[in-house]
């Protein structure tokens, strides 16, 4: 029979790299046929004994880490959480004759929060639901801060503010160039929007001239 911990892993792996309690519950349910009468009790235990982020931490296998941000009970597999590839800023013009081209980066920002939020969205974007394939076969998308981190904004790192999206809307929002709307924005229990920050992004984003 497999272990706990071999359980939670698949579990975890099933649900796409992060879930809650009760999701991890039920997909080990399908795992193991004989659960004993302690049996949630013995997942959080187990998962707590793995996690560098928990008191309960034994000091030997680093398998899982807390999604603080997003409330207490949602937990993801460490071996997910991989860095977004970086851009920097940077424009270099190429001159040939009679034509030039300009290619510019966007600094894209890539805490621990935007990475858990990918996962937890499964790297889908949630206003088109595009999910974009490496050749390594690893998920792309970006984090979006909906009210722009620094001055002049001073926008928050926090869930509210933060919509996973793909290169194209991401550069949409960045410019302003569409509206946002929390009907039409895809969305999981896990992580709400705030209404503040798409009526900041609608009156302000929208209407800055670049």
């Amino acid at each position: 029979m497999s272990s706990w911990e071999q359980d939670i892993t698949q579990a975890l792996e099933n649900l796409g790299g992060v879930a809650s309690y009760d999701d991890i519950y039920s997909e080990v349910s399908k795992l193991r046929r004989d659960l004993p009468k302690t049996w949630k009790a013995v997942i959080r235990r187990r998962i707590q004994d793995l996690s560098a982020d928990s008191d309960g931490f034994k000091k030997g296998q680093n398998l899982f880490y807390s999604v603080n941000d997003l409330g207490a009970g949602v937990w993801g597999l460490r071996n997910k959480l991989v860095h977004t590839p970086k851009a920097v800023d940077l424009s270099v013009g190429i001159k040939e004759p009679e034509r030039e081209y300009t290619i510019t980066y966007r600094v894209l920002r890539d805490t621990k929060l935007a990475r858990e939020l990918k996962l937890v969205h499964k790297n889908s974007c949630q206003i088109c639901g595009l999910q974009i394939q490496l050749r390594n076969g690893k998920l792309y998308s970006e984090a979006h801060h909906i009210i722009p981190l620094g001055t002049p904004h001073n926008g928050s790192d926090t869930p509210e503010n933060i919509i996973v999206l793909c290169p194209n809307h991401h550069a949409m929002c960045d410019y302003g160039a569409i509206g946002l709307s929390l009907k039409e924005i895809k969305q999981v229990s896990n992580h709400s929007i705030s209404q503040e920050s798409i009526d900041y992004h609608n009156k302000v984003i929208c209407e800055t001239e670049l």
